[in-house]
């Protein structure tokens, strides 16, 4: 049930979309910990915001389901420090040194079956992504790969490099999702060159 507080944050959401200014994003069961980014695609059910780090250089994509964000900041001392931070890196060239923010445009066209499409691009490019279902985090040491309709959450170990046993989780469950995101290039980068030793 679409809620008054829902109500609230995705109309703070929306004006943050229309006015291209960064936001704090919090989730629910977390303690201080947040999100800094660029709201992109939202509806009633997700938000995608492009992330930027704690440096400010752009470092990919975050979606969350709505019903799990508890508040929604803007105008704040952080990122009044985080703007400073991006203003350095934009004058030295370094911003986007991944050129990730090439991806948005594909975000944008999402609007309607976001997560469908989301799901069919990163399973064509054989993406890793970061998941969080139910109101959890997942450790860093987490990848996924998508089908259409499910994705599979696959456990990385970083000492061997190798993934674990599959799990499904359903759309309902999922809280929090990283995607094409600068760890994805790097995981990526060390797999195909693992590879190509064996």
């Amino acid at each position: 049930m679409f809620g008054l507080k829902q109500a609230k944050i995705l109309s703070q959401i929306e004006k943050a979309k229309q006015q291209h200014t960064l936001v704090e994003v919090y989730v629910k069961k977390q303690t201080g910990e947040f999100e800094v980014g660029y709201p992109i695609v939202s509806d009633h059910r997700w938000l995608i915001i492009a992330t930027v780090n704690a440096q400010g250089q752009f470092a990919g994509y975050t979606l969350f389901a709505l019903k799990r964000i508890k508040r929604v900041r803007s105008t704040t001392p952080y990122l009044k420090i985080i703007t400073t931070y991006q203003d350095f890196f934009k004058a030295h060239e370094q911003y986007d040194p991944f050129q990730l923010s090439e991806k948005e445009t594909t975000i944008s066209q999402w609007s309607k079956q976001l997560l469908p499409k989301l799901f069919a691009a990163l399973t064509k490019e054989r993406a890793y992504i970061t998941i969080a279902g139910r109101f959890d985090i997942t450790p860093v040491d987490q990848v996924v790969a998508a089908t259409a309709h499910h994705f599979t959450c696959l456990p990385f170990d970083p000492l061997t490099y190798q993934h674990g046993e599959p799990v499904i989780l359903a759309y309902k469950d999922i809280s929090f999702l990283q995607f094409w995101d600068s760890a994805d290039l790097l995981y990526q980068q060390t797999s195909e060159k693992l590879s190509e030793k064996i």
